[in-house]
């Protein structure tokens, strides 16, 4: 018969284990019972069990140093460890140690069977007897602290959260966070529908018996009284629904790798996320995010607010889908258009406004939500206008600018000097030594340059063919493109794709 000890600082937790199993049928002889580590130890010492199921977190001595203890003198004794959820990661990192298993509280009546089985059968390929008999194994448990060991239901773990986005200070977070917590657990209790742990400002309920449908109700009607007891907007996850506790855990994590979406939470609108399902109503990808960042640079050049503003409102959409609840995405994103944008300044032989890209990057980083981060480039951005503005001043920078952004909406038509002078109101005979004079370079080039921009993208993003990027970039048929294209960049558009994926 195998010897085992119970070592728990929770008199209640020992005598429900010695209750849960038939341990003399089991073929195993509880030998001892502690309440702190040390005496826990010293019994391991004396009595040599072969198995110890020990609360990893007790008095005097933890878990942790009892099994380091065990491995240092050479002990044959099998460790299982029990834990509180707070403990999940202290005890995982046990197992590195030697430990057997580990197991959560309430216990699992057929996961600690199957643990004490493996720990029986490590000790030289014991093998229980009654495991062998068939439906043999459980005993219903009775007596004082047995059902607080047991449980037999289904678990759905929920992810909350306050939604803070006005720099509050960190101790007016703490007592936000405490009155929420203490609001979640009076509910659960009040209407006993389950418990909840708090560990490092991440707070997760725990339901029982009921799934996600039941529990999507619930968190509704939740939201709309913790918002408004906390007066900040609050936010919940749930996970999947799971027939052990000791699931819990891996299921917080997935919750854990939602929480990013909170950041959007405008965008969002549903307080209420379900792991596994899509938070928005659709995706977007980067040739729509490419398309509508081409619009918002548009806008700009036209200098008109009202086009500006719808422009950046689809624009900061698209984006938001894009990122799809990752913030450092979103912000990359942002940077990446304003320095395209100053490239594109740069190309008209403007002077844009020389950003410094990785202080943006910090300050999009520094912003709590996705409303935040949108006013700060939006405003950004906007400066590009009123610089414009600034330059329009001088008659010819006017002009020279009102042409280019013509030739950059219309690149697709027809374009020519006659065209481009009438937009102007200048003579059309004077109107190319003019943009030439200006642009640094002819009319004919500029417009060739602005065309293969818009034909590379397409070349390196879509599947279309030569013929169709030359009529989708206003080139008369595909030679003239290739043509073109050849004399920028040394090679033909087909060799230039090639070679360009290839590195990729």
């Amino acid at each position: 018969m195998l010897k085992l000890i119970l070592a728990d600082d929770e008199p209640v937790i020992v005598r429900g284990i010695q209750k849960l199993v038939d341990w003399e049928k089991l073929g195993i002889s509880i030998v001892g019972e502690f309440e702190n580590g040390r005496s826990a130890m010293e019994g391991i010492l004396s009595l040599k069990p072969d198995i110890a199921l020990l609360d990893i977190s007790m008095p005097e001595m933890d878990g942790i140093e009892i099994l380091k203890n065990i491995h240092k003198l050479g002990l044959a004794t099998k460790v299982i460890f029990i834990s509180g959820f707070q403990d999940f990661e202290y005890a995982r990192s046990a197992i590195t140690y030697g430990a057997v298993e580990y197991l959560l509280k309430p216990l699992i009546l057929d996961e600690l069977l199957r643990a004490i089985e493996k720990a029986a059968e490590m000790l030289s390929g014991y093998e229980l007897p009654v495991f062998k008999e068939e439906g043999s194994r459980r005993k219903e448990p009775t007596g004082e602290g047995a059902e607080d060991l047991l449980e037999n239901t289904t678990y759905l773990p929920v992810l909350a959260d306050i939604l803070f986005q006005n720099g509050e200070s960190e101790q007016v977070r703490k007592l936000m966070y405490f009155s929420f917590i203490s609001f979640l657990e009076e509910y659960l209790t009040d209407n006993n529908l389950g418990i909840l742990f708090s560990r490092d400002n991440q707070i997760v309920m725990v339901f029982k018996g009921m799934d996600a449908e039941q529990v999507s109700r619930e968190l509704y009607e939740l939201q709309e009284q913790t918002s408004a007891l906390m007066d900040k907007k609050t936010a919940f996850i749930i996970g999947t629904l799971v027939d052990s506790m000791g699931k819990i855990p891996e299921e917080y994590e997935r919750c854990l790798a939602m929480k990013g979406y909170f950041f959007f939470e405008e965008q969002m609108g549903v307080p209420v996320l379900q792991v596994g399902k899509r938070v928005f109503a659709r995706q977007a990808g980067m040739a729509e995010l490419s398309e509508v960042r081409g619009q918002l640079m548009d806008a700009v050049f036209v200098q008109d607010d009202e086009t500006f503003s719808s422009a950046f409102a689809r624009f900061s959409r698209v984006l938001c889908l894009v990122a799809d609840g990752r913030k450092e995405d979103a912000c990359y994103y942002f940077c990446s258009s304003v320095r395209l944008l100053e490239e594109k300044m740069n190309n008209m032989n403007l002077e844009g406004k020389n950003p410094d890209i990785r202080r943006l990057l910090e300050e999009g980083r520094a912003c709590q939500s996705y409303g935040q981060m949108c006013t700060l480039f939006r405003s950004y951005m906007r400066g590009y206008m009123e610089l414009l503005k600034s330059m329009m001043e001088n008659n010819e920078k006017k002009d020279i600018v009102i042409a280019k952004a013509y030739i950059e909406e219309h690149y697709r038509e027809n374009l020519s000097l006659e065209v481009l002078a009438g937009i102007v109101h200048r003579n059309p005979y004077y109107f190319s030594s003019f943009f030439k004079k200006n642009a640094g370079e002819n009319f004919k080039d500029y417009v060739n340059k602005v065309r293969i921009s818009h034909g590379v993208s397409l070349l390196m993003s879509t599947d279309l063919k030569t013929y169709e990027i030359a009529m989708e970039t206003g080139f008369r048929d595909a030679r003239a493109f290739t043509e073109a294209f050849s004399r920028v960049y040394g090679e033909t558009p087909s060799s230039y794709k090639k070679r360009v994926r290839k590195k990729k």
